[in-house]
């Protein structure tokens, strides 16, 4: 393919650094062409510009043609100035292959000075979605902080009593904090009680088990383990044992601030979690318009980074396919075959009709699984090349050296003025004190 057959492919391959010839093409057309010599070489110069290309790159004559972009605007003017250089020491101007070289490396030039928009409707489309799964999670989170906050407000309200159980008398179910009653102080400290008494029995079922099997081992190394173990579940008991005669003694006021404690843990963790949530939530709705105004780049900041790009659209690419596995398998167990029954009578008629599979339950089970895992995937790789995209481009597109010498600079005269300040306070009271008294 001669070099004006493919300039036209030159306007959709700038981003993916595409060039129709190389530089090495240049100095052979700079031997076979005598009256345009210069010309050629200077045009082959203007090709070797950019950081990317390395002196042992050059002199090997082994560029790589996407390395021909400038990857700054420096570059950008280093490379139009060889370019002018050629224009005015070319010979013969009815050249048409050097017409077509200097046309598209000005188009490369002005490609590279341009910003250009680099934002994806497909990961956009996956923070939206992410917005509306966090808003139900965030939502839900929030139910859950007020469900708590509920809990902690009826043991708050408890009226005074008392009450203690005998440890033979006190049943051995376990309750989870958000499952005991928090009406009553009564109800509440049995439960407490009850769950500590089942603790208890676990713990002696352990020593039980290690005694046995000390009294069976047979080798020195599993009689000194067992009698380790052994010796670690009668503390483990003795401990808990303490710790149902400390609640079950306990006053009112006593158990009603360890209840406290107990409930308020729940609600503190509950009160992080809405917190989270609803930060992440913020944190999605925000990132889309930032993620869009990181993604308008100079061509030459495009070019710098194209390798990271390409490991970023190659994440994309493996993530979304994963994603989508999960939903097409997902689609495909509507395809799964159901159970069908032919019944025959004696007159020589027959129907057919259709059984519930065993299976059903468990497929439908398999589908909501693997659309959230589909959703999960989406998201998460979507969210998080957004987020990086975003962070770099903040980092590298400003300077922010001059930020955080202005923040020092900010601080420091800050401090001064306080300085002088508490100087000022101190000496206006040594005056007040050596003023003699009437």
């Amino acid at each position: 393919m001669s070099l004006k057959d493919r300039l036209s492919k030159r306007a959709q391959s700038h981003e993916n650094g595409y060039v129709s010839f190389s530089a090495d093409d240049m100095k052979k057309a700079a031997t076979h062409r005598v009256s345009n010599t210069e010309a050629y070489e200077l045009l082959a110069a203007a090709m070797t510009t950019s950081s990317h290309i390395t002196e042992i790159d050059k002199h090997n004559n082994n560029v790589n043609i996407d390395d021909v972009y400038p990857c700054t605007a420096a570059e950008c003017d280093e490379m139009e100035q060889l370019v002018n250089q050629a224009e005015q020491a070319v010979a013969d101007p009815n050249d048409e292959d050097f017409k077509d070289a200097v046309i598209e490396l000005r188009s490369i030039i002005d490609w590279s000075r341009k910003k250009h928009w680099t934002f994806k409707w497909s990961l956009i489309a996956g923070c939206v979605l992410s917005i509306f799964i966090m808003m139900y999670v965030s939502e839900d989170a929030t139910r859950d902080k007020q469900k708590a906050q509920s809990q902690y407000n009826k043991v708050d309200n408890w009226a005074e009593a008392d009450t203690t159980i005998a440890f033979d008398q006190c049943a051995d179910i376990y309750y989870s904090t958000s499952s005991k009653t928090l009406t009553s102080h009564n109800l509440y400290k049995a439960q407490t009680l009850s769950t500590k008494k089942n603790a208890i029995l676990l713990a002696e079922q352990n020593v039980a088990y290690y005694q046995n099997s000390l009294d069976t081992a047979q080798t020195r190394d599993a009689i000194k383990e067992y009698k380790k173990k052994l010796k670690a579940a009668e503390k483990e008991v003795e401990k808990l044992h303490e710790e149902y005669d400390e609640i079950n003694e306990m006053s009112f006021k006593k158990f009603k601030k360890y209840a406290l404690e107990e409930v308020g843990a729940e609600l503190s963790a509950a009160k992080s979690w809405a917190r989270r949530m609803w930060f992440f939530y913020i944190y999605v709705i925000l990132l889309i318009p930032l993620y869009i105004y990181c993604s308008h780049q100079y061509g030459y900041n495009i070019t710098r980074h194209r390798a990271e790009r390409a490991a970023l659209d190659k994440l994309q690419k493996w993530g979304f396919a994963i994603a989508s596995f999960f939903l097409g398998t997902s689609f495909a167990l509507e395809f799964f075959p159901t159970i069908e029954v032919t019944t025959h009578y004696s007159n020589g008629s027959k129907t057919k009709h259709t059984e519930s599979n065993p299976m059903d339950i468990a497929i439908m089970a398999l589908k909501v699984i693997l659309l959230i895992a589909a959703a999960i995937v989406f998201c998460v790789v979507s969210v998080f090349i957004m987020t990086y995209v975003t962070v770099m481009a903040f980092k590298r597109d400003h300077d922010w050296s001059k930020v955080g010498a202005a923040t020092k600079t900010i601080a420091s005269k800050g401090i001064d003025v306080a300085s002088k300040a508490a100087e000022k306070a101190a000496e206006q009271i040594k005056n007040k004190n050596e003023q003699p008294k009437n």
